[in-house]
This record gives structure tokens, sequence and C-alpha cells, in this order.
């Protein structure tokens, strides 16, 4: 029987237009951080993805959401330093934060909101991202399609350099995270690479997504929050 230990966990969070995210779980540096957004709504997100994440690592780690130490890397990528077992990743659209949660090795996890760009933004950004081997192949998609098998190419690359610890710092051009032969197989992707990690990609309704997983596994579906309250709930 598969060890339940070494799946992981994906979650999501719609912050709904004008409702406030409680900082009460957050630490005292991370308020400070919070504060120190110019942009109302980055700041929100920003609030909203430590609470989905304080509130899914205090289960995972039997410590109060208050209590769970969170450290940054060099790079600034967060970890548990008194946990090294579980590693998790974090990902934002304007309007939803998400969490990958790993107890197999390291994980990583990117979503992008559908419709975010438009075809001249594409053809800015893909001798950026792609290799020319991708980006012949994008052009085979027509213009109404192109926009989210872009997104899914990028969100995919992303996922593999914010698993390896340094996300864009690194260039994601020569990272080949495969390519479905159709519109349709962005909603549902898993590609093997040849470190031995294993991306899956996918559509769910608000966005889509991509997540690396250092050692394969069986990736399970996603669980949805439409409230920050019940997060806070479930630990009153």
């Amino acid at each position: 029987m598969e060890d339940a230990r070494a799946q992981i966990e994906l979650y999501s969070l719609h912050l709904r237009a004008g409702h406030s995210v409680p900082d009460t779980t957050l630490s005292p540096a991370e308020r400070q951080r919070a504060a120190t957004f110019r942009s109302r709504e980055a700041a929100r997100s920003f609030v909203a993805g430590r609470l989905l994440c304080r509130s899914v690592l205090s289960r995972a780690t039997g410590c109060a959401p208050q209590s769970v130490a969170i450290a940054l890397s060099p790079e600034g990528r967060p970890y548990l330093p008194d946990h090294p077992d579980i590693d998790f990743n974090l990902s934002r659209t304007a309007d939803i934060v998400a969490l990958a949660v790993s107890r197999n090795g390291r994980v990583g996890l990117d979503i992008e909101q559908p419709g975010r760009l438009d075809e001249a933004e594409i053809r800015h950004l893909a001798p950026l991202v792609l290799s020319h081997e991708e980006a012949d192949w994008l052009r085979q998609f027509s213009t109404s399609q192109r926009p989210a098998v872009f997104l899914a190419l990028w969100a995919g690359k992303e996922a593999v350099l914010k698993c390896h610890g340094r996300g864009l710092l690194d260039d994601p051009r020569p990272i080949a995270t495969g390519m479905p032969r159709t519109i349709q197989g962005i909603q549902s992707h898993t590609h093997n690479l040849r470190d031995g990690s294993q991306i899956h990609r996918g559509l769910e309704p608000r966005f889509i997504w991509a997540v690396t997983i250092e050692n394969p596994v069986t990736v399970p579906a996603w669980q949805h929050q439409d409230d920050t309250a019940c997060l806070i709930r479930t630990h009153e």
C-alpha cells in the first residue's frame, strides 16, 4: 500500500472582493512585511497566503498556527527549519492564493490567471521564457488558444524553478516541461523530468496550475476554500 505521507496536498483560497483578511495568526515579522506593500491588494494577498500556509502547516506539524516557525532561504524561499521532512510552496494570482505541501521531498507550485496576457504580451515574453522548440510549438495553436497554452508552459517552468529553490533567478528557457499535443492536454498533463522529478499540470475553474515534485507521487484533488473565516475557526 502506498504511504499516504508520500503524497502532496494542494490548497487554494479565493479572496472575495471587499473582504478583509485577518492577520491574527501571522508573526510580528510577517505583519511588518505586509505593512511595507504599497498596494493594498498585494498586502491582502500576502496576508492571505500566510494565513492559508499557517492554517495548513499547523495541522501538518501539530503546532498552533502562530507557533509555526517559517524561515527564508538566501533566495527568499520559505521553509520550515524545525520540520525538514515537510516542504511547501505558495503561489498567487489576483484573487487566489495556493499552497502545496509535501512530505516526499521538495515541491514547487505556480498558478496563473487565464486571460491575463494578450497576444502582444505573449510575443514579448515568449523569447524570454520559451525554447525555440516550444515557441514553434506554441505558434501551431490559434490566437484564441495561445494565451492558455503559453501560461501552462510558463507555470510548468516556474514550478520547476521554485522546486529547485531559485525561482526565476534562473533562466527558464532550458527547462523542458513537456508539451501537451492539444489544448485539452493542458487540463491534465504529467511529465517526468530528466532529473527524476515530476511535473503535473492542470486547469481549475479559476486558474491554470503546475506543481513539480522532487520524487514522483500521485497528485490529489485540490481542496478549495472560499472563506478565510473557516481557516480561523479550524483552530479555535
